[in-house]
Formats: C-alpha cells, structure tokens, sequence
C-alpha cells in the first residue's frame, strides 16, 4: 500500500451491508435485478420480460431482496385490482474483499460476467444512440502497465476511492436538482484486472 495512503475503516453498518449484499450477489437474478434498479426504478412484471426471466422468478427474488435491504418500495398502483409495485436499488454493487472471499467461485464467476455484460451493455446503447461521443470531454481509458504487488494493491485503493468519490459526487448533483438544477444519465465504467500473459 501506498505510504500516505487511508485504509477504509469496517463499521458495523458498512460490514452489514457487505454480508447482504454477499447474499444478493450469490444468485444472478438478483445480480440482474440490482443492476436494473441501480439505473431506474421498476416492477417485477416491468423486470421479467427485460431479463428474459418469467415473473414468478423475478418476483421472488424482488421480494428476497426487498427481505436484505438492497432495494426498496418507492411507489405502489391498483391495477385492475392487483397492487403494481416498483422498487429502486438502495446499494450499489460493490462488494469488499472480505464479503468476496465468502462468495463460491461460481457466484464470483457469475457477478464478474454479469457486471462486465451490463458495462458493455451500456457503453454499446451509448454509441447506439450517440451519446457516448457527444461530449468532446468525454473519458475512455485502456491502460495496460505492468504491476507488482504493491501496484496492485494501490490499484484497487485507487479504484475504491474514485467509487466512493464518485458516490459523493452523485449525491451533490442529487441534492442540486432538487433545487432544479437539470441532470442527465452518466455512466461510469471503471475496470481494473489482471491481464492474461500475451
């Protein structure tokens, strides 16, 4: 680790949080699940035809989240005698080297597929529709570099922070809008891995 650099400190809350989201993330539905309601609010029945999954499925595994805190209600409807009932993500997917150490490895196999499929989803819609090159100050950065162990880990120190920076960013614009700044989608990708040898 970098000399200078903070370590995170564990809470009780943050360690909480870390376990249920562990718990959320071990299924893929619900990998799928979070990572739809991290970009918008919806109902299973909106949820089920978008993840190709049938609604009885989706809607139990709303509810096993719901149950873990991950997502929750933001609004409820009559329709046609039913109640609609859609829901937002109240955590983002990022889990902490200890709650990955807990997962199996076909849960971890599972969550890193499902997150890369949802960053290349996004960036490819973005070219689709032309907003990924509307703005000239727009960011997209391959860095290849050679690395020891130390680099590595100041690596994923920096990939931390620059989340949790990001995260303060995002509630200030939050907090503008409010006060009827106008806002507009962003998305940021920020990867780093161990490359295979070439």
């Amino acid at each position: 680790m970098a000399k200078g650099s903070r370590k995170r400190k564990k809470t009780g809350r943050v360690a909480g949080l870390d376990n249920r989201l562990a718990q959320a993330l071990n299924h893929p539905t619900r990998t799928e699940i979070i990572a739809v309601l991290s970009d918008r609010c919806a109902s299973p029945s909106e949820l089920a035809p978008l993840l190709g999954i049938e609604l009885s499925n989706v809607s139990y595994h709303t509810r096993e989240l719901l149950k873990l805190d991950c997502i929750e209600v933001v609004e409820q409807e009559q329709v046609r005698g039913a109640v609609k009932t859609k829901y937002r993500a109240t955590t983002r997917m990022l889990l902490d080297t200890e709650a990955w150490e807990r997962l199996t490895n076909g849960s971890r196999a599972g969550i890193s597929i499902n997150a890369i499929n949802e960053a290349i989803r996004r960036a490819v819609l973005a070219v689709e529709m032309g907003t990924f090159d509307k703005r000239t100050d727009r960011s997209l950065i391959n860095l290849k570099m050679d690395a020891d162990e130390q680099a590595w880990a100041e690596t994923q120190l920096i990939v931390r922070e620059a989340f949790d920076r990001l995260s303060e960013v995002e509630a200030s614009a939050a907090m503008r809008k409010s006060k009827g700044a106008e806002t507009f989608r962003v998305t940021v990708s920020l990867l780093a891995y161990e490359s295979p040898a070439e």
